[in-house]
């Protein structure tokens, strides 16, 4: 995965499975300035389900929202570039109640406790 490191209009993540295209999508990012001079993050692929579960937070109180899929690819079967802010659907039939309990436990109360703390 190559990142701009920056404002991108959504467009500045590469799903980069070659070699080939991971050094395109650098020579676009840091010889091109095709989002303007910045760096770039390389993160490791990683294949699987994604979501988005946000919530309303006062103190140490976290109420979820609904949970969320952002659009990713732009053609079927995870082909095409990423579509970058080509929107969002709710409710994600595959995340059970389990997952999203588990989330808030484990990620969503800790942190609105420490951010609270701090």
């Amino acid at each position: 995965m190559i990142k701009y490191d920056g404002l991108a209009a959504g467009k500045g993540v590469v799903v980069a499975l070659t070699m080939d295209e991971a050094e395109n999508a650098l020579s676009d990012m840091l010889k091109e300035n095709k989002f303007g001079r910045g760096k770039v993050v390389v993160e490791e692929y990683l294949e699987g389900q994604e979501l988005s579960l946000m919530a309303m937070v006062k103190g140490e109180k976290v109420v979820p929202l609904a949970v969320a899929r952002d659009h990713k690819r732009a053609i079927d079967n995870d082909e095409g570039p990423n579509t970058g802010g080509m929107g969002a659907y709710s409710q994600v039939p595959w995340i059970s109640r389990e997952i999203e309990e588990n989330a808030m436990d484990r990620i969503m109360v800790p942190m609105a406790k420490a951010m609270h703390r701090e």
